[in-house]
């Protein structure tokens, strides 16, 4: 890790549910009445135009540009050009929501998130437009929230998940994973793809901010032989397994460090 120290020292209480992404949202409630998957043709228009023509070109030159992304393996996903398929990576900055579209080019990619992305007044229908598929707090809305999954994903677009849920920025280890974000590959008998997003420190002085390195997974297809929480359980264990590894090799650099509370350390 850097010699000289990190430049934040970050205290949580739990692993599992602490977010530190910062964001000061009022969340609205996403329930049974939100559009879950709009088929206007307005929609569909300017949704392609802000997709393919804004958003993409903004990303790619942000990502590649200012974060001083690489990615590694990418060509393992020639081979679910003709698919749909789950993105699953480690959540560590809000520049993760721009890996699915990257790696997924000119695929089409849908992001799960918090219901916080549509709740900011003035952009709901342009985040939707942009790809953000959010979770409902409502039960009633679920089987909704369930069917624009499986139409993105059976119409041969990816998905990304976020198994951690919050955010910690430029956090060098691989936190809880909600086991219930594995699903959706077992149910839909869909290929899953693990990136780990890894830190390393620039060679340039002025640079403080690490350099980020994707590792792709090859393509993990769900055991169809299995009963389904057996196969849920063995794609988990899959995935984490590869988060794991490839973050413990290749993160270098604390840009940030987290440790428990005094209270809460074993």
């Amino acid at each position: 890790m850097r010699p000289d120290g990190p430049k934040r020292i970050i205290y949580y209480k739990d692993a599992a549910n602490d977010d530190f992404a910062g964001t000061d949202i009022q969340t609205k409630t996403v329930d049974e009445t939100f559009p879950f998957l709009p088929k206007s043709p307005f929609f569909r228009f300017f949704g392609w135009i802000a997709y393919y023509l804004i958003a993409i070109p903004l990303v790619h030159l942000f990502c590649f540009g200012v974060c001083g992304f690489r990615i590694r393996n990418k060509k393992a996903l020639r081979a679910l050009k003709r698919t749909g398929y789950f993105l699953y990576a480690n959540h560590t900055h809000f520049s993760d929501a721009f890996v699915a579209p990257i790696l997924a080019f000119p695929k089409r990619a849908y992001v799960i998130a918090g219901p916080d992305v549509v709740s900011i007044p003035g952009i709901r229908t342009l985040v939707q437009m942009l790809g953000a598929v959010p979770i409902p707090q409502s039960v009633k809305a679920m089987p909704l929230f369930l069917q624009a999954i499986e139409a993105h994903a059976k119409g041969g677009d990816c998905v990304g998940v976020f198994p951690e849920a919050h955010i910690w920025n430029y956090c060098t280890f691989l936190r809880p994973m909600h086991n219930a974000s594995f699903h959706y590959p077992v149910a839909m008998q869909l290929p899953a793809v693990a990136v780990a997003v890894t830190y390393q420190k620039r060679k340039l002085p002025f640079r403080r901010t690490p350099r980020r390195t994707l590792y792709v997974s090859d393509p993990i297809r769900p055991d169809a032989t299995l009963p389904r929480k057996e196969a849920q359980a063995k794609l988990t264990i899959e995935i984490r397994t590869f988060l794991e590894e490839k973050i413990a090799a290749y993160s270098d650099y604390a840009y940030y460090e987290y440790r428990p509370e005094p209270d809460t350390a074993e």
